[in-house]
């Protein structure tokens, strides 16, 4: 009597094990590369701003987007006092959520060692004003509010004015630039979403979709103080500006306090 071999049904033919295995390396090595990237790269949507609902139509004026007045001769190879700019987007409004923001403004070279930074009410009375350490080299300087100055008040307009010492302090003939800040509170829907970001480029993401200028750009200013050798914020703060159309600031080397 013939007996059958007997087979195992559950036995997988070699070349189909095979294949298997390769499949799940596959596998493995693109989800490794997933978590890695999702480490380096959380975030793939560029940081862009979005105007803000109610100061659509109402750009500043010319003389807040270069410097007003006349002397200019510390402006090492400048042919025009445009080259000191605050860095904002051309309204009337700027938004922040923050007490004490930071301000930002593009300067040349300069043989001006200083320049003073003040902050005034809708009133004229001074909030803050403080001397600031130029780089010789210019870029773009920072100025923040401290901790131990009172914050902001929510819904209050301010102006904001950055004079270079090329003469003395307070000279008439300074070079003189302004901006403006009004400060939001904080509504729920933000809330939420601030609290969902998990990265800085995250944050600064909802910041720009909210129209809110001065906490995005801040966050990735900070980001890059921070890491300064991370592509992908340099990236994000190069779009940043490119979307407000100050694309030609976004290689300039950023001065921290």
């Amino acid at each position: 009597m013939l007996m059958r071999k007997s087979t195992d049904s559950t036995k997988i033919p070699g070349e189909i094990m095979k294949s298997i295995s390769q499949l799940s390396r596959y596998l493995l090595a693109t989800l490794s590369l997933s978590s890695v990237l999702g480490i380096i790269a959380p975030s793939v949507l560029a940081v862009t701003f979005s105007t803000p609902e109610g100061v659509a139509g109402t750009p500043r004026t010319q003389t807040g987007g270069g410097a007003s007045r006349s002397n200019g001769q510390c402006l090492v190879g400048q042919e025009n006092l445009e080259a000191i700019r605050p860095i904002l987007p051309n309204f009337e409004r700027v938004l922040t959520v923050s007490g004490r923001p930071s301000f930002f403004v593009s300067l040349p070279e300069t043989t001006a060692q200083t320049a003073t930074f003040s902050l005034q009410d809708r009133r004229g009375e001074t909030h803050y004003r403080s001397e600031v350490d130029l780089p010789e080299q210019g870029g773009i300087v920072q100025v923040t509010l401290p901790d131990e100055h009172p914050e902001l008040a929510l819904g209050e307009d301010y102006s904001w004015y950055f004079e270079v010492h090329c003469v003395s302090a307070f000279d008439p003939n300074n070079p003189t630039i302004e901006g403006t800040v009004y400060r939001l509170p904080i509504e729920d829907a933000l809330a939420e979403q601030l609290e969902a970001a998990e990265t800085a480029v995250d944050l600064a993401q909802v910041y720009g979709e909210y129209g809110i200028w001065y906490d995005a750009l801040a966050t990735l200013a900070d980001a890059q103080h921070r890491q300064p050798d991370n592509e992908i914020i340099a990236e994000n703060w190069a779009e940043l500006l490119t979307s407000v159309g100050l694309e030609d600031l976004s290689q300039q080397s950023l001065n921290f306090e």
